[in-house]
């Protein structure tokens, strides 16, 4: 495996990263090579070597995204703090991007080898992991159950457990309510086996359960620890959460953005399609919409061939930014595709599943030649809108997308595409 990924810059080179990776795809070298190589594009694209220096988090995450590091287990591994239950799944969703949540993520993980790497060189013997205690104190169906969220959680795991396999020893899950087996039930999918054998759920008895893994000198005394006293939740190190004021929401993005933006009315039960011909490689595509009072579907797709052919069919396209549902009415969305072939790509607004409401979509889209960051005019564009027939497209059940085309955004998500957008969806997409 190691020479094989001679020709790339890896963040480590030591015998226990290349072990960590092997042990993810069950030492298939092929795979494990493969997932290195996307790893490696992904951290450039995010900026992984340096954000721990380089980045500063939004205000609103730094004040109420519930975690932190503090202390060590009985085995020596960091231990990281995950308030869930605290979390604020529709503020978050309001008031910053999904690009921000899944650098602050990135950090954290980045963070977490450091902690590792900090720790084994304290104790002189190698540490590879961290335990993480996933607090559920506060976690509802009332509070937590939006789906923006929701996708946000799952989006988040799988690019954890693609890009950070292998740095959990346990997850200690604390204060689990009764609604704990029907939300676990939501994003389980989401979980790889291998994940799922580490999570341990701690019962009534929680304070004496987790002192079998953690020593009361090593614990905030708010989880039955002797630590930070007068400060139970050791709020230095761990942040608390709760409900994100509304003065952090991006409301005022909707009003001042439109103005410069194209307008369509996506009728009832139908759907829009606008073309964009990408002449040269590695053009990005940018774009931004907005719906007025409700979702709208919405992806990209590439033609085969270079010619312009009305009313293709869907098996004759590549799907490059898998269609979701994107919740577009409470804040705008925005992504890039960076494309890496030439070609019609084929931007696609779907209400087919709405036979009650249209939308009116606003939405801007600029084409950028390879190797610069200025805007250049709109390419030439055929329209096109075709009547919804009452069936779901084809597209919807599309899982893989093509190897050799790559998104560039936010950029750290699993499979052969790494997207951009606002909307955080399982699978091959994570946001701005």
């Amino acid at each position: 495996l190691k020479a094989s990924l001679s020709d790339v810059t890896l963040p480590e080179n030591d015998d226990y990263y290349f072990l960590r990776w092997l042990r993810a795809v069950k030492f298939d070298s092929c795979k494990a090579e493969q997932r290195l190589r996307k790893h490696v594009e992904a951290r450039k694209e995010l900026g992984a070597d340096t954000i721990l220096t380089d980045w500063k988090p939004p205000e609103v995450l730094v004040k109420y995204f519930p975690t932190g590091f503090f202390g060590e287990d009985r085995d020596g591994h960091p231990v990281y703090y995950d308030n869930l239950g605290n979390l604020d799944f529709k503020g978050v969703h309001r008031s910053c991007t999904r690009h921000d949540v899944t650098k602050l993520k990135v950090m954290h993980a980045e963070l977490s080898l450091a902690k590792a790497r900090e720790f084994s060189e304290k104790k002189g013997r190698k540490i590879e992991t961290i335990t993480s205690v996933l607090d559920l104190e506060n976690l509802s169906f009332q509070r937590h159950y939006y789906w923006p969220g929701i996708n946000l959680f799952n989006e988040l795991a799988d690019m954890f457990q693609y890009h950070y396999p292998e740095l959990i020893n346990h997850v200690l899950i604390i204060k689990a309510p009764r609604i704990f087996p029907a939300a676990f039930n939501i994003v389980k999918r989401f979980i790889d086996e291998n994940t799922k054998s580490k999570l341990v759920v701690l019962g009534a008895n929680w304070k004496e359960e987790i002192l079998q893994y953690i020593s009361p000198d090593q614990l905030p005394q708010a989880y039955g620890g002797t630590r930070c006293e007068p400060d139970p939740m050791c709020t230095n190190f761990i942040t608390v959460g709760g409900d994100i004021p509304p003065e952090y929401y991006m409301t005022n993005l909707t009003e001042t953005s439109k103005e410069d933006m194209e307008s369509v009315v996506v009728s009832r039960g139908s759907s829009y399609e606008r073309e964009f011909t990408v002449e040269l490689p590695g053009t990005v595509i940018r774009w931004e919409f907005i719906t007025n009072d409700h979702d709208i579907n919405f992806g990209w797709h590439q033609k085969s061939g270079t010619k312009r052919r009305r009313f293709l069919p869907m098996t004759e396209m590549s799907e490059v930014v898998p269609m979701n549902r994107r919740n577009s009415h409470i804040i705008p969305e925005s992504g890039s595709l960076l494309c890496s072939t030439a070609g019609i790509y084929v931007m696609k607004f779907d209400n087919s599943y709405s036979w009650t409401r249209s939308k009116e979509v606003f939405y801007s889209v600029k084409l950028l030649p390879p190797d610069t960051e200025l805007s250049v005019p709109l390419m030439a564009a055929e329209e096109i809108v075709e009547e919804g027939t009452g069936e779901e497209d084809e597209f919807y059940e599309c899982g893989d997308c093509p190897g050799d085309q790559t998104t560039q955004g936010s950029d750290l998500s699993p499979g052969d595409q790494t997207t951009q957008g606002s909307d955080l969806s399982p699978g091959d997409q994570t946001t701005q």
